[in-house]
């Protein structure tokens, strides 16, 4: 298979899997208790479309990836505090202090920030500058949110339900490919020899996908 088939391939199968996993998320009425999350899968079908249409309109393409990949990474912060929130009412405990919340976002963002050390390609064209910095600042900011979530709920052993986990399992690899892409991505690790890595991320977001699949039609029990 050539370079653009795999591609292809790869965006009709997240495709299909997203408007398969929405479906099951509206039958089984998952929206009244996720519904960030169900709103969340809605977007990536209209984006998926959106951005297709996109590529037919060279010179509004990449201005729409830029309000795509903030929309998108905003949606994944809500889910995240979705998410907090429902693991909360679940264990039935007060939301963290000020002061446990603040230590556990200063630490999750200085080690973000080291893995990352911001290599910003000055010399690149404005609005492609503009999408590197951007990258990098909302993959950062995800993998921040994601380890405070994951300390917080650790250092007060919180279960979870087999649905959230699941959910949140699935998001959290595909932060963390995100996270790790980007930063490669921005540390010379760019062109056709590194594509890759693109096609490495489609995949993490396609066992994300199966999860929530696994998620959404299974019955919710505690972990």
């Amino acid at each position: 298979m050539t370079l653009d088939s795999i591609d292809l391939t790869l965006w009709l199968f997240a495709v299909l899997l997203e408007g398969v996993v929405l479906a099951v998320v509206l039958w089984r009425r998952i929206y009244r208790t996720l519904p960030v999350f169900s709103s969340f899968l809605a977007w990536c079908l209209l984006s998926d479309a959106g951005m297709a249409a996109m590529q037919r309109i060279p010179h509004a393409y990449l201005p729409a990836t830029l309000v795509n990949i903030t929309v998108d990474a905003l949606f994944q912060l809500a889910i995240l505090l979705e998410l907090g929130r429902t693991v909360v009412r679940h264990n039935r405990v007060s939301p963290p202090s000020r002061a446990v919340f603040f230590l556990l976002i200063a630490a999750a963002a200085v080690l973000a920030m080291t893995l990352n050390r911001w290599k910003i390609p000055t010399e690149w064209p404005l609005l492609n500058l503009i999408y590197m910095v951007l990258l990098q600042f909302l993959a950062t900011l995800r993998l921040v949110f994601l380890l405070t979530l994951v300390w917080w709920s650790s250092l007060l052993k919180l279960r979870w339900n087999t649905r959230e986990l699941r959910i949140m399992t699935g998001l959290g690899l595909y932060i963390l490919v995100t996270f790790l892409v980007v930063v490669l991505h921005a540390h010379d690790m760019s062109g056709v020899q590194y594509h890759w890595l693109d096609q490495l991320l489609v995949a993490s977001y396609l066992w994300a996908l199966c999860l929530w699949m696994l998620a959404s039609t299974t019955k919710v029990a505690e972990q």
